[in-house]
C-alpha cells in the first residue's frame, strides 16, 4: 500500500511540500522510512521536517535523517533535541559505516537541494567525531541526555585516560543536572562510574562548567535556508517564546 507523508486533509494546505520537499510530499512513491503510525502531525515547516527525520531515524535510516537534524540543531536554542538527535544519529551511521553517506532513493524528492557534500559524511572518523562534537554542545546547554551519552561513548572500556577524564566529567554533569532530577532518571549504571570514579575533574573555576546555550550559526546551505522558512500549516501553531522567557535548562553549582 503506498504511504503519503501528510495525511490528505493537510495536503490542501500546500505546506511548499515542507519547503524542502521531503520523501512523499507530492509524489506517489512509498516512503520506505516511515509507516502509517509515524507520520508527522503538523506544525511549521520546520517541526514537520523534524518529526519527519526523528521517524526516519527511529526506523533505523539515521544516515538519511543527519542533514534535517544537523539543520535544525544549528538553529540554536529550542533545538536542543534536534542537535542531540543528530549526535545520536552520527554515532549510530558511523557504528555501521559502509561507506561515504549519500542520499537514497525514497527520502527526499529530486528537487531538493540536500547535499551530503560534506567533510564529516565522508569518512566513519569524522562522523563519529561531528557526532561528539554535536552532543558536547547540548551537553554544554544542559542537555541531560547528551550528557549520559557522552560519558557512555567515551567512558567505555579500552578508552584512553583522555576520554575517561572527559566522560566523568560529563557524568557529574548528568548527576548534578536539574532537570534529570525533576524526572528521577539515571541510565547510568554501576559499572562505568566505577571505571571513571578515579579520573580527576576539572577544577570548580574552571571554564568548562559554565552553561552555554546554543548559538544559531549565522551561515547555512541552501538545503537548511530551505527547510526552515515558512509560515505554520495550522492556526494553533505559535512562535516559540523568546529565549529570555525559557527557564534554564540546568544549575551546576558544585555542590
Amino acid at each position: 500500500m503506498k504511504q503519503n507523508l501528510f495525511p490528505a486533509i493537510m495536503r490542501p494546505l500546500g505546506l511548499l511540500c515542507l519547503g524542502v520537499m521531503l520523501a512523499a510530499c507530492g509524489s506517489s512513491n512509498k516512503n520506505p522510512g516511515l509507516t502509517d503510525d509515524d507520520q508527522p502531525v503538523g506544525g511549521t515547516p520546520a517541526e514537520l521536517a523534524f518529526q519527519y527525520a526523528q521517524a526516519i531515524a527511529k526506523n533505523g535510516n539515521c544516515d538519511q535523517a543527519l542533514p534535517v537534524l544537523i539543520c535544525l540543531g544549528e538553529q540554536g536554542r529550542g533545538w536542543e533535541l534536534a542537535q542531540h538527535s543528530g549526535g545520536m544519529c552520527a554515532l549510530d551511521a558511523a557504528k555501521v559505516w559502509t561507506g561515504p553517506l549519500q542520499k537514497r532513493d525514497g527520502y527526499y524528492a529530486k528537487t531538493s537541494k540536500v547535499s551530503y557534500d560534506k567533510p564529516y559524511y565522508k569518512t566513519k572518523d569524522s562522523l563519529r567525531e561531528k557526532g561528539l562534537t554535536l552532543l558536547r554542545s547540548t551537553a554544554g546547554a544542559g542537555w541531560p541526555d547528551s550528557q549520559a551519552a557522552l560519558a557512555l561513548e567515551l567512558g567505555a572500556a579500552g578508552n584512553s585516560a583522555a576520554q575517561w577524564q572527559e566522560a566523568r566529567f560529563w557524568l557529574t554533569r548528568y548527576d548534578r543536572n536539574a532537570r534529570r532530577k525533576i524526572y528521577g532518571t539515571n541510565i547510568l549504571g554501576p559499572d562505568v562510574r566505577a571505571r571513571l570514579a578515579q579520573s580527576p575533574l576539572p577544577p570548580p573555576d574552571d571554564a568548562a562548567w559554565t552553561l552555554r546555550n546554543l548559538v544559531k550559526l549565522d551561515e547555512q546551505d541552501q538545503f537548511c535556508q530551505q527547510l526552515v522558512r515558512g509560515r505554520p500549516n495550522r492556526p494553533e501553531a505559535q512562535d516559540a517564546p523568546a529565549p529570555s522567557d525559557l527557564p534554564p535548562p540546568e544549575t551546576v553549582d558544585g555542590r
